[in-house]
């Protein structure tokens, strides 16, 4: 009888324990600056892959030498790699990240094994053929890249501009004395 009454304790309590919400059971980390600033470095990097990416594009509509192509995609190679660097950093943060900005950086590495598979093949492409850099399926992957790093900046830029907004909000709420705003999850 007396494990009955135990048993029947821990459903009540597991019942509860889903019925409260989210944020009374953990406490919620509070905005990270370091996070804001590595996101902000992600959207430059972004920013940069995809000036690059829009440069290579208009390349496949002219008759520039092959050297050209490669120098351009060695570049956006470049700043892909570097948002990816500063991606993984943000992942190795999520912890101290505030829920909003633990959705925000796994968005942003959500987007990330789609754009370097589709780097890697059109390197690998160009490497293989670059002599054929004026045939449709190098100017179809070229496109493709550029279209999966422009939507990628886009998101990433989205969020950089939420973080501002945020902040700038939080900065007045406290400048006006205001109480904080309800959470979602309240």
């Amino acid at each position: 009888m007396k494990s009955l009454t135990l048993f029947s304790n821990l459903i009540r309590l597991a019942l509860l324990a889903l019925l409260l919400p989210a944020g009374w059971l953990v406490a919620q980390n509070p905005d990270s600056p370091a996070v804001s600033q590595l996101l902000a470095s992600v959207k430059n990097h972004a920013t940069l892959a995809d000036d690059d990416a829009s440069t290579l594009e208009s390349y496949t509509r002219s008759n520039l030498r092959w050297s050209t192509h490669g120098a351009q995609l060695n570049k956006m190679k470049d700043h892909v790699n570097n948002l990816i660097r500063d991606a993984n950093r943000l992942s190795s943060m999520r912890n101290e990240a505030s829920p909003w900005q633990q959705e925000a950086i796994d968005r942003v590495s959500a987007l990330l094994p789609e754009m370097a598979s589709y780097l890697t093949e059109t390197i690998n492409h160009f490497n293989d053929k670059m002599t054929r850099i004026t045939l449709q399926p190098y100017r179809e992957m070229v496109l493709a890249n550029q279209k999966i790093i422009h939507d990628a900046r886009e998101i990433i830029a989205d969020i950089v501009d939420y973080d501002k907004a945020k902040a700038r909000a939080d900065a007045l709420e406290k400048q006006l004395q205001l109480p904080a705003a309800a959470s979602p999850s309240s």
